[in-house]
């Protein structure tokens, strides 16, 4: 391409100087004051046409060297009745015309420079933001890759349609008149966006919307500049949630601080009575199964304090079938549990590990497991043991 527009540039310097050398023989040729000499702005001006900065320069100063010629070779004969020939004002013309030509290419040569600015700017933008652009009507008239890559659309089903295209319905009406509202004035809107991809997935944005005014201020295009922030949306919601974990950890804690010590002083009282019944009295078993729950709800008391102040693992040697044996005891004291039969099975295994955690987490597995079955059916627990590994296996009927 280069090579053709060297040669294309190489053709026109060689036409405009046969063309000047045409002139200068066409001058000698008719009687001094004719009109040949204007045909030297010609010359001149096929600069427009020659990328070369010397060219309106050299063009100016070669036909002026013509002119001063033509004017020596005739400085003797005197113009003919009626001729018109002004020879300082065509000098004038013709180095105009090459400050005409210089300013031309200047001004060619800073639109290219503002052309590839905004070109630079564009590809930048593009490989930032997701951009689109509308008309007054809403109508998507201009999407780059990235509005493609995020709303799972083609841009030939993006453009002519408008964002309802991508809308998940999440924003009240009120919410989207009040940002049409905004950019019809010739303001810029910004705020979060949430959209929906073609697969139905949600995403959020964080966008900023542009008016384009006319010069009586109204819109006639608007670009939106969005950034994808569903990560950050997302990390926020955890906190949220983390947040509202932590503070029922602190109420649970409190719920679970403030029932103990009446919990424990009924457990006392009762253990008094016990003591003082005879051995033979009938009221005794139902006493000791008093006692049991208590010893239960004391133990949910435990698990509430546990979840509400996590502790560092305090891990030590333990056999796994007699903690295994102690969280079925607890789940049995459990009046929901009172039809559920048990089962455990399996080579006993050791490990290192908190059985206070450990035992929790069973307790919690158990009486899921209660909850399922109805109160009613089996729990099956199996221990298998590996020179690697233990696998607790916990099976229910529900």
């Amino acid at each position: 391409m280069r090579e053709l527009h060297s040669d294309r540039r190489h053709l026109l310097i060689v036409v405009a100087a046969l063309l000047a050398i045409g002139v200068l023989a066409l001058d000698f040729a008719t009687p001094p004051g004719a009109m040949p000499s204007m045909l030297y702005v010609l010359v001149v001006l096929l600069g427009l046409w020659i990328p070369v900065p010397w060219y309106p320069t050299a063009a100016a100063a070669v036909t002026t060297l013509f002119l001063v010629l033509d004017l020596a070779a005739h400085w003797s004969a005197p113009p003919p009745q009626g001729a018109y020939m002004n020879w300082p004002f065509l000098t004038l013309i013709i180095w105009a015309t090459a400050a005409f030509v210089h300013r031309f290419h200047r001004m060619e040569a800073d639109a290219a420079v503002g052309i590839k600015q905004l070109s630079d700017l564009k590809y930048a933008l593009d490989q930032a933001a997701i951009v689109a652009t509308t008309d007054v009507s809403g109508r998507i008239t201009y999407v780059n890759n990235k509005f493609c890559e995020i709303s799972q659309y083609s841009r030939e089903e993006l453009l002519g349609q408008d964002h309802r295209i991508v809308n998940s319905g999440l924003h009240p009406k009120a919410f989207i008149k009040e940002l049409w509202r905004t950019i019809a004035n010739g303001h810029v809107w910004h705020g979060e966006l949430r959209n929906k991809a073609k697969n139905g997935e949600f995403y959020w944005v964080d966008t900023t919307i542009v008016p384009f005014v006319d010069e009586r201020g109204r819109p006639y295009q608007y670009i939106a500049i969005r950034n994808d922030i569903t990560q950050s949306k997302a990390a926020e919601a955890r906190l949220r949630d983390q947040a509202a974990l932590a503070r029922v950890g602190q109420m649970a804690a409190v719920v679970a601080h403030e029932v103990k010590t009446p919990v424990a002083g009924i457990k006392g009282a009762m253990q008094v009575i016990l003591s003082r019944r005879p051995a033979g009295d009938a009221e005794v078993p139902v006493m000791h199964d008093i006692v049991h729950r208590i010893d239960a709800l004391n133990d949910l008391i435990q698990d509430l304090l546990l979840y509400s102040r996590p502790r560092p693992l305090r891990r030590t040697p333990l056999d796994l079938q007699p903690l295994l044996e102690e969280a079925l005891t607890q789940m049995r004291r459990d009046p929901a549990a009172a039809k559920v039969a048990t089962e455990l099975a399996g080579a006993d295994a050791n490990l290192s590990g908190d059985p206070d955690l450990l035992r929790a987490t069973f307790l919690n597995l158990f009486l899921n497991a209660v909850q399922a079955m109805g109160g009613q059916g089996t729990i099956r627990v199996t221990v298998a043991a590996d020179e690697h590994n233990n696998t607790i296996t916990i099976a229910d009927t529900g």
